[in-house]
């Protein structure tokens, strides 16, 4: 330390050191620790051993060396102080340099080399880990340092130092191939059959095998100056160009698995293709699977990173088949001077060969086809385009990649924050994942941002994140354009035509998931023909994904990208867009209605025309079906509309979407599109639309039980309706304000406000409110103990829902008269009309309406002294309301003594 050398007394300490210096500057978990420490054989007090060790580290280096996190600890130091990480850097800033600059640096690194890696550390865990990856680095520069060294150190010297490493490495073929190369060029043919002969050995004796393609073709060159007219064969390299294998590659096991399907399909030249979105992982895929495969084949493994999606210009067929002919042996002054001779030229120096190629970022199949080698070889291609021709035609094998799912993404994460910082929050974690899409780029740099702030909650990050205006700011280092997913979306989108961009522009906006054709033609104002063609050129370009075929979805970091150009559109674009959808959506739900709920398709609700195909359904279940796809939209154009001042739009969406709220007990969506709608109706000075998205709300308040805000939004619809003289809707207000006055227990004044409701409702002809008034009258004398009476009205409501086909209402009439006669005791007439209640309602499938007829046997059971009767009633009540989420399962945990759960 400080240029003093410091001794370590024990193994441990050596290890301890050792685990933190090769993540020095990053947090080490406890775990990773532990392992690095003990092995498989950790004491029983792990944290407190740690502690110990990491104490006497403090003594030796200073307190502030070591630093103490809630997860782990972390050596404060930099890589450039770490040996071997200092090494592992010279090579990856080596790879791409200019030749010269490339062999200093490769010499630099060379320097470090001290022997077998972590010799003396204390930790057989670190040296199995790291060991075969630092010495597979350092025998990779050292052939490639020799090959730059060819012409400028003498041969004899470059001879001695591969006949030096191949007796340390006997069964490595790349470093006798050197070898026999140079004894060969340098005239020393003998010695080069010799050495071709001893390896040839060796194989056979350990491996059972013969030497690689080019070894024997180079040995093949050798025996051919034997004979007269022959000229030695020239002897090829053996090119080794993978990019360096991901570090802490995670997850992806399933389709790592695939991969290897696919490379033990029969076939005589194996092309695979992998393809996804911006950020999705396919790259580091590519690579750490090619890394697997580099011992099945030993002729090579070519590279090129062929520029499809990114900001340089596109590697044309020409340039890439320049690389791979010098990189296998062809002379740069001599290569064909077209695409086709070089493809063939390409196709005859493979054959027969094992090579595996990757072909990165790759624009469309024509960029791909003349660089295809013959059989044997193994073509990895990854691309944002889904390369549908080279399925088709070449056969070519395809892996779609997805987003990580939750526990993949965990594990991601971990590898920045630790285990017991994410298990700490598991909230938080689960949000992250969603809001960065599981794209592991996204994911990586959320977490090495709160790898920057270790005493931050999670939640923090997450909070940042929720605001899609800037999410897309947070998730990128500004100092490496290469973690810029706005850059990396913005070379597939530049790719699309004018029309295909406009609607990805356009589908921004929409708030929904799935997205359908239908949806896709009515934001654009197109045809569906048309749109299906823009959507499909979209799901090729990875910038939507297409579970079925008539269903597509945003991911949804690039909803959030297209969000963000569409602001930069005409305004008037982006509204009419907007109108289109609403009433489109507006008139679907009418359609919907017209099956499930005609009654409130009043005459005020008079709808804008609609664009795009008409919706018809066949019956109740497939609107149901369809209002269950598409619910998260249709509620958040009910916002859009009354955030832009759209009154009418809001309250008629949401009016019409009562019908499935109700129906289907989707409490929060009635009550929050409810609450737009009276605030854009107020806005807007518009009396009607207030009768109607005040009654509206006010009846979604009952349903939550809420009676002191549904009276307060009632009156307010009264208000508004006799400023106006009256609609259509008057009846309904009057029929929930008695709902109000109910539940507040004012008996009297709701039924006074129930008969005013069957009053009006008998002299304006409205037919379908008056067993409403009716059923409301039963209820309030029911509660003012006029049990009589009460039977009396409910059966007059249930006779006339009968007459107007209302089987449901009925069955609540019914049920209404069985509580009131239970009420008078009349125990026998009482349980005979509730079981016919719950009888209908059972054959209707509607759950919510059984929930008062069970209570009420419930009741009747105990009042006659049938115990084992009333559980059962009651717990068919109790398990419905725990399933709708209703209130009144408070009230049945009480008569039958069952404690609330947690």
């Amino acid at each position: 330390m400080d240029g003093v050398p410091r001794s370590l007394g024990s193994a441990r300490q050596r290890a301890l050191l050792a685990t933190l210096a090769l993540s020095c500057g990053r947090l080490v978990s406890i775990d990773t620790l532990a392992r690095g420490v003990w092995g498989s054989e950790p004491p029983e007090r792990i944290r407190g051993s740690l502690q110990t060790n990491v104490m006497r580290l403090r003594r030796l280096f200073g307190d502030d060396v070591v630093v103490t996190e809630p997860d782990g600890y972390r050596l404060i130091s930099a890589p450039a102080e770490v040996d071997a990480l200092r090494f592992l850097n010279l090579l990856d800033e080596a790879a791409g340099s200019e030749p010269a600059e490339e062999r200093e640096l490769l010499a630099g690194a060379i320097a470090l080399w001290g022997g077998t890696p972590l010799e003396g550390v204390g930790s057989p865990t670190l040296a199995d880990e790291w060991g075969p990856l630092l010495t597979e680095r350092y025998l990779f520069a050292v052939e490639r340092r020799i090959d730059l060294d060819t012409g400028v150190v003498a041969d004899a010297e470059l001879v001695a130092e591969l006949t030096d490493l191949v007796g340390q490495h006997p069964l490595r073929e790349s470093l006798w191939e050197r070898l026999v190369r140079i004894l060969a060029r340098s005239g020393r043919r003998a010695e080069a059959l010799a050495g071709y002969a001893r390896l040839r050995s060796i194989l056979a004796e350990e491996l059972g095998v013969e030497p690689g393609a080019e070894l024997r073709r180079l040995h093949a060159g050798l025996l051919a100056a034997d004979v007269p007219g022959e000229t030695a064969a020239p002897v090829s390299p053996v090119p080794r160009q993978l990019p360096f294998d991901v570090t802490g590659f995670t997850g992806r096991e399933t389709e790592l698995a695939r991969l290897d399907g696919f490379l033990d399909e029969d076939r005589p030249t194996r092309i695979v293709v992998i393809e996804g979105t911006a950020g999705v992982g396919k790259t580091a895929l590519a690579v750490h699977w090619s890394h697997r495969l580099r011992e099945r084949f030993p002729d090579g493994q070519l590279f090129v990173d062929l520029r499809g999606h990114s900001a340089g210009t596109p590697v044309t067929p020409m340039d890439a088949l320049s690389e791979f002919l010098q990189a296998v042996g062809v002379p740069a002054d001599t290569l064909p001077s077209t695409v086709e001779q070089r493809s063939a030229a390409l196709r005859g120096r493979l054959a027969g060969t094992r090579m595996l190629m990757l072909l990165d970022n790759a624009r469309d199949a024509e960029q791909i086809r003349p660089l295809l080698p013959g059989s044997g070889n193994l073509v990895v291609v990854t691309s944002r385009n889904q390369l549908r021709g080279l399925v088709a035609r070449e056969g070519a094998r395809r892996m779609p990649l997805r987003s990580l799912d939750e526990h993949a993404a965990k594990a991601l994460l971990a590898e920045s924050v630790g285990h017991a910082r994410l298990d700490a929050e598991p909230g938080a974690v689960a949000e992250l994942t969603l809001l960065c899409g599981g794209l592991p780029l996204a994911l990586a740099l959320a977490g090495e941002r709160a790898s920057r702030f270790p005493g931050t909650s999670l939640a923090w990050i997450v909070d940042e994140l929720r605001d899609q205006r800037v999410r897309l700011d947070t998730l990128r280092d500004p100092q490496d354009a290469g973690t810029d997913l706005r850059a990396a979306f913005s070379w597939s989108y530049n790719a699309l035509s004018p029309e295909a961009a406009r609607l990805f522009r356009l589908l921004g906006l929409f708030p929904g998931v799935p997205l359908r054709v239908e949806t896709a033609a009515v934001a654009a104002g197109t045809g569906v023909l048309e749109a299906r063609e823009l959507m499909d050129r979209l799901a090729s370009a990875h910038l939507l994904n297409q579970p079925s075929t008539d269903r597509y979805r945003f991911h949804d970091l690039l909803r959030v990208y297209a969000a963000e150009l569409a602001e930069d559109d005409e305004p008037a674009e982006r509204e009419a867009a907007l109108r289109r959808l609403i009433d489109w959506y507006t008139a679907a739900v009418a359609s919907a209605d017209e099956l499930i709920r005609p009654d409130l398709l009043t005459s005020d609700v008079t709808l804008e025309p609609a664009d795009g195909p008409r919706l018809d359904f066949a019956d109740r279940d497939e609107a149901t079906a369809w209002y269950v796809e598409e619910r998260p939209a249709l509620a958040a154009l009910v916002r859009i509309a009354a955030d832009r001042g759209w009154a009418s739009r809001a309250w008629k969406l949401a009016w019409l979407l009562r019908s499935f709220y109700s129906e289907r007990h989707d409490q929060e969506d009635w009550v929050s599109t409810g609450e737009a709608s009276v605030e854009a109706t107020r806005a807007a000075s518009d009396p009607l639309g207030l009768q109607y998205a005040a009654n509206n709300l006010g009846s979604a308040y009952l349903r939550a039980l809420r009676p002191d805000e549904a009276l307060e939004m009632l009156e307010e619809a009264r208000k508004a309706s006799a400023e106006t003289g009256g609609s259509e809707v008057t009846v309904a207000i009057l029929s929930n304000l008695s709902g109000a006055y109910y539940l507040r227990s004012e008996f009297r004044k709701s039924e006074q406000v129930a008969a005013e409701a069957a009053r009006l409702a008998a002299d304006s002809g409205q037919r379908t409110f008056v067993p409403h008034a009716l059923l409301n009258i039963s209820a309030s004398r029911i509660g003012m103990g006029a049990y009589d009476g009460a039977v009396e009205a409910a059966l007059e409501a249930r006779k006339a829902f009968a007459d107007l086909g209302d089987r449901y209402h009925a069955a609540l009439a019914l049920s209404n008269s069985g509580e009131a006669l239970a009420g008078a005791r009349r125990f026998e007439e009482a349980e005979a009309n509730c079981s016919g209640a719950l009888a209908e309602l059972h054959e209707l499938g509607t759950e919510y309406g059984t929930i008062d007829t069970l209570i009420t046997l419930t009741k009747i059971m105990l009042s006659t002294g049938r115990t084992e009767d009333a559980k059962a009633y009651g717990a068919e009540a109790l398990a419905v309301c725990q399933r709708l989420g209703d209130p009144r399962a408070d009230e049945v945990r009480a008569m039958l003594s069952v404690p609330p759960p947690g």
